[in-house]
């Protein structure tokens, strides 16, 4: 398998918050948005998606990043997929869609392309088929490129439910997404314009 990533930065993006000069006055100035694809098949026949309704929120601590905008961030993943021609499976239990895509806000520094350590916060999910458990995890392909994700990072994953690895248990990783640095209580916006960004960066990702 092959995997492409791709890094826009928005404004000037530093690694570590003990970098950021005093004359940065918007939060804007901080944004990234890295995506990474599985540049084979079955992403290329994918047609169908779901979309659960709710943003897992990974803290560190007490969390500072509050759910207020969650409804807004779930509804332009979902406006954007449409808008490249893809078809929401919203009856989970009646078709199986091609793809889920999972959404997280992480408040502490990770390193890796998976995402790794809350496939488990989606156990209550009725759209895994029956063999998916909690005790399974999401895989990421062979020479997969990794980056750091900083607090305050919003993460877009897309499985392949259809080829699920029964003997590993790991349900392949073919896309994701990392808005890092612009979720804040005020950066809303922000969030907003790299999730546009994420897509705009994903041309593979049209259907029609």
């Amino acid at each position: 398998m092959r995997v492409h990533a791709t890094v826009i930065m928005l404004g000037v993006f530093f690694t570590a918050v003990g970098c950021y000069p005093e004359q940065i006055n918007s939060i804007s100035q901080l944004a990234s948005v890295t995506t990474l694809v599985d540049s084979q098949a079955p992403l290329r026949n994918a047609r169908t998606f779901a979309l659960p309704d709710t943003i897992v929120h990974i803290t560190a601590g007490a969390g500072v990043i509050g759910h207020e905008g969650d409804k807004q961030l779930v509804a332009r993943v979902r406006a954007e997929l449409v808008a490249l021609g893809w078809r929401e499976i919203t009856d989970v239990r009646a078709e199986r869609p091609d793809v889920v895509v999972l959404m997280a806000v992480t408040e502490q520094t990770n390193t890796g392309v998976a995402y790794g350590g809350w496939w488990s916060d989606w156990g209550w999910w009725p759209g895994w088929p029956v063999t998916y458990g909690t005790d399974w995890a999401w895989g990421y392909p062979a020479n997969a490129v990794t980056f750091t994700y900083e607090t305050g990072t919003l993460l877009i994953t897309m499985l392949d439910v259809q080829h699920g690895n029964e003997s590993t248990k790991r349900v392949p990783l073919i896309w994701a997404a990392g808005v890092n640095g612009v979720l804040t209580s005020t950066s809303l916006e922000g969030a907003l314009n790299g999730i546009d960004q994420a897509f705009t960066q994903s041309p593979y990702l049209e259907r029609k």
